[in-house]
């Protein structure tokens, strides 16, 4: 296909990746949207290679005679190519797919800053940064007030300020502190490149983060009993929470990207496999994920079960107390895996697992068993950091560097660890 557009040259390149990744029917569509962008493009002699909020919005508008799911498949294809373009460094605005009531609430900053956190924010947020209110967002409205507290009146930031501002807080952790230091350096380096003064401070090592605790099959499966036996307030909990928590095992995702599943990125009717796509995860980056096996056919089980407890809902895990307008909540998940594990390990300081060590165990597990298979690792290691969402092969070669130092271990067992995962016991 031809394009004739500023982006002629851009189109082509994206097309050409996305073709040798998803099936000649879908690339039809592609193909059919983008060229109606570039016409649009054409048509009003469009000369920037900078895709912006106002021309994105402009063109989607023409396409709302079209029929809603037309509408959904543009939307998706503007913000795809969009993130092309932010990956072959030139400027884009990508659209947000998540719906704003996700999105953390936007507190209006008060100091003199205002200006300079919100073109921050907006910035980052571009560039596929959640600065959510629980990390950067939040550190950045700490921020602001100390601006009041400390009397600054001018949008800049004096050495003594960052200085003041990055002494260690009466029991601090060495961690907590990296990342205000970090906020206030990115801040910072943004008003430079907006003009403004500001001193920019020396960036700080990270603490070390050991490998994370992973338990092994046996507290696996005692972890998921657990969770089974609890008893929540509401009916649609006791099927939600069980399923979950498998899925994140025997999928490897995020505890945030099964949270914010739709029902209709979902695929169950799929014959012996399901299909499942995840929108705007880490870095704004969309991915499509096979399962095969039991968990198949737990998601299909648990999906009838829930159409009926809870018809017609958005969400595959619905929220406790609004199950057909919120999803759950990645907090109330990490409740009540925290409430297991303190049972499971009694109290044991040394033996911490998190929600986020099920997508670690589904990494090092599937290493084992491409192990047993006699696969060949490192060929198969990009197509597990597809899967995963890592953002490059070196994050995904981590875990292969630490499956390599334990292996020698794993060889000495007489038996090769298989995962033992309890099955969840629905009423009749």
């Amino acid at each position: 296909m031809k394009f004739n557009s500023v982006f002629s040259k851009l189109l082509d390149g994206y097309l050409k990746g996305k073709n040798k990744t998803c099936t000649e029917n879908y690339m039809k569509k592609v193909n059919r949207i983008l060229a109606s962008f570039d016409v649009y493009c054409a048509e009003l002699q469009y000369k920037s290679e900078e895709l912006t909020k106002e021309f994105v919005y402009g063109w989607l508008s023409q396409q709302s005679c079209k029929s809603s799911d037309y509408q959904e498949q543009c939307k998706i294809a503007i913000r795809q190519f969009a993130i092309y373009l932010l990956e072959n460094g030139r400027k884009a605005y990508v659209s947000p797919v998540c719906s704003p009531e996700i999105l953390p609430v936007e507190k209006i900053f008060e100091s003199c800053l205002e200006g300079s956190i919100k073109g921050l924010v907006e910035s980052k947020r571009v560039r596929g940064y959640k600065y959510g209110a629980l990390n950067e967002y939040g550190i950045l409205k700490r921020i602001d007030a100390f601006c009041i507290s400390e009397g600054l009146e001018k949008d800049e930031l004096p050495r003594c300020f960052v200085e003041k501002w990055s002494e260690k807080i009466n029991n601090e952790g060495l961690k907590s502190r990296a990342n205000r230091i970090v906020v206030i350096r990115q801040l910072a380096l943004y008003m430079v490149s907006q003009g403004k003064e500001a001193y920019i401070s020396e960036p700080i090592p990270f603490p070390h983060n050991p490998f994370p605790y992973i338990p092994d099959e046996k507290k696996m499966a005692a972890l998921l009993s657990e969770i089974d036996s609890q008893k929540n307030k509401h009916p649609w909990s006791n099927y939600t929470l069980p399923v979950l928590f498998r899925l994140l095992l025997a999928s490897g995702l995020r505890i945030s990207e099964a949270c914010l599943l739709r029902t209709k990125c979902v695929q169950l009717s799929l014959g012996n496999y399901c299909m499942i796509n995840i929108d705007n995860a880490k870095g704004h980056k969309d991915r499509r994920i096979y399962l095969v096996g039991d968990i198949c056919t737990l998601l299909r089980r648990y999906d009838e079960k829930m159409s009926f407890i809870v018809p017609n809902r958005e969400w595959f895990f619905p929220s406790d107390y609004r199950p057909q307008e919120k999803p759950l909540l990645a907090s109330t998940a990490r409740k009540h895996f925290n409430l297991a594990r303190k049972k499971v390990f009694d109290g044991n300081s040394e033996c911490k697992p998190s929600v986020h060590c099920l997508r670690h165990a589904f990494i090092i597990w599937t290493l084992r068993r491409w192990r047993k298979e006699q696969l060949d690792i490192e060929k198969m290691l990009p197509y597990l950091s597809k899967h995963l969402g890592h953002s490059s092969i070196q994050e995904t070669f981590t875990y292969y560097n630490h499956y390599n130092q334990d292996y020698e271990h794993i060889r000495k067992d007489s038996e090769y660890f298989e995962v033992m995962i309890p099955e969840v016991q629905y009423d009749a």
